[in-house]
Order: C-alpha cells, then sequence, then structure tokens
C-alpha cells in the first residue's frame, strides 16, 4: 500500500519482501489455527485473538513504540510476538535495502514459530477429535 498511495519505493529485493510477508501470512494462519482448535466456540476464538494476540501486538511489536525504550519484562514478551520480527524484516528490506543475508536469522525465528504453531495444532486437533 506504502508504495501505490504514498509512492514510497522499496530499496530492497521486492521478491524477498514477498518471500518473507508470505511466511508471516502462514505464521499468522498457523496461529489462528491453534487457537480455533483451543476455543470452543467461534465467539471464544474471536475473543481470545482479541485480547490475546491484538493488544499485546499493537503495543509490544515495535510499530508504535520501540521496543529499546520498553521495561526489560516488556522487551521479553515483545521477543514472543511474531509481528516483531515480521516488522524488522519489512524495516530492513524495504527502508535499508538489506537482502536475506542480514535478515536471515529474523526469518528462522519466523519459521520456527510457524512449525511450532503447525505442530502444536496438528496435536491438539488429533486431541480434540478423540
Amino acid at each position: 500500500m506504502g508504495i501505490f498511495v504514498f509512492g514510497m519505493p522499496v530499496q530492497g529485493n521486492f521478491i524477498l519482501l514477498l518471500g518473507e510477508s508470505l511466511l508471516f501470512i502462514i505464521l499468522a494462519l498457523s496461529l489462528g489455527i491453534l487457537i480455533s482448535t483451543v476455543a470452543n466456540s467461534q465467539q471464544t476464538a474471536m475473543m481470545m485473538s482479541m485480547v490475546a494476540l491484538m493488544l499485546p501486538t499493537i503495543l509490544l511489536s515495535g510499530f508504535v513504540f520501540p521496543i529499546e525504550n520498553m521495561p526489560t519484562v516488556l522487551q521479553w514478551f515483545a521477543n514472543i510476538m511474531p509481528p516483531k520480527w515480521y516488522i524488522i524484516i519489512v524495516k530492513n528490506v524495504m527502508l535499508k535495502g538489506i537482502g536475506l543475508l542480514y535478515v536471515w536469522k529474523e526469518t528462522l525465528v519466523l519459521i520456527g514459530m510457524t512449525i511450532f504453531f503447525i505442530v502444536v495444532s496438528i496435536k491438539k486437533f488429533k486431541v480434540r477429535l478423540e
């Protein structure tokens, strides 16, 4: 949207940015599947995602407030928020023109979180079927 509406150019590799965005979308979907396996109803799932994900994500991802200025305890919580890692990647690729060589650690964190959420979702779903 920033490219088309505001005319902001992508300094880095656009394909890398699309790949990282696809990875983050898969991560978000796997987290949503995990929530749906835990919740008993759609209303419960919506409340869980609002309270447990949206509010902490907005406050602790580094999008609104710099993580470095937060207390240490909140910085620890910020490290387990997937959007924090995605925002670091987007800032580095779009604004600084940095390639995969410099954002591979953040990419591995997103891949690890995705695999973790998918595995836990599958295990929870199997238990729920029994």
